[in-house]
Formats: structure tokens, C-alpha cells, sequence
């Protein structure tokens, strides 16, 4: 196995345009035990999805150039209709959640504002933590 292909299960990566709120995620997962790593846009994203090791990505909808709709398409494409790693929506845009909802699902959506403490929950209860 190779090192990019190896998953920190504590490892988060914040796919997040709004520098305000990749800091509050940022703060709120070292909290918890988590190493967070960060994303400006969607295509740096991309690539600290292939290379970072996370285990799981929390990703804005609303970004300049490749958004996160993108992302998720891109992510389902190369996963062959599946996800490499298990995403978390966090999103202001109606639009975008709704999207976000179509692809993944309910549980995997948080709009903004969101309640941190719910958020870790959910963070943990995909990745197998005790919550």
C-alpha cells in the first residue's frame, strides 16, 4: 500500500473557501481529537483527497471554480458510484443542500449555521468512534 492510500482515521479534511469557517472546523475537531487538514476550493480539495490520508471530508458547496457539487461528482466518478471517503455536506445554499441530499443522503448534510457538538457526532458515529 502506499502511503497516499493509507487512511488516518483521525484525520479530517476541511474542504472550505470561508476562512472563518474552516477555523471554527478547524478548532472544534482539534477539540475532539481530530487532525484537521485544510482545503481552500474544491480542486486543491481534489488533490488532499488522493494525498492527505483522511478519513473523511467535510465540504462546502458554495466555492469559486470547482465547486462541491463538483467534488462529489468527481469523487462518485472515480469511485465507480461510490465514495473513496466518506464526505459530510456543510453548506449555506438551499440549492446545494438539496443537491448534496439527492447524492448522498440526509444524514450526510449540515446547513449553516450548524451545532458543532452534531456535528462531531455524526463525524464520529461514521468513522466508528464512541460518541
Amino acid at each position: 500500500m502506499t502511503a497516499n492510500h493509507l487512511q488516518d482515521r483521525t484525520r479530517i479534511l476541511i474542504i472550505e473557501d470561508d476562512a472563518t469557517v474552516a477555523e471554527l472546523l478547524v478548532e472544534v475537531l482539534r477539540h475532539d481529537g481530530y487532525e484537521p487538514v485544510v482545503a481552500v476550493d474544491g480542486l486543491e480539495g481534489l488533490l488532499k483527497l488522493k494525498t492527505s490520508g483522511a478519513a473523511l471530508a467535510l465540504l462546502d458547496i458554495m466555492m469559486p471554480d470547482v465547486n462541491g457539487v463538483r467534488v462529489l461528482e468527481q469523487m462518485l466518478e472515480e469511485g465507480h458510484g461510490k465514495l473513496p471517503t466518506p464526505v459530510i455536506v456543510i453548506t449555506g445554499s438551499p440549492e446545494g443542500a438539496r443537491e448534496s441530499r439527492r447524492l448522498l443522503g440526509d444524514e450526510h448534510v449540515f446547513e449553516k449555521p450548524f451545532d458543532p457538538t452534531e456535528l462531531v457526532a455524526r463525524i464520529d458515529a461514521m468513522l466508528g468512534q464512541p460518541v
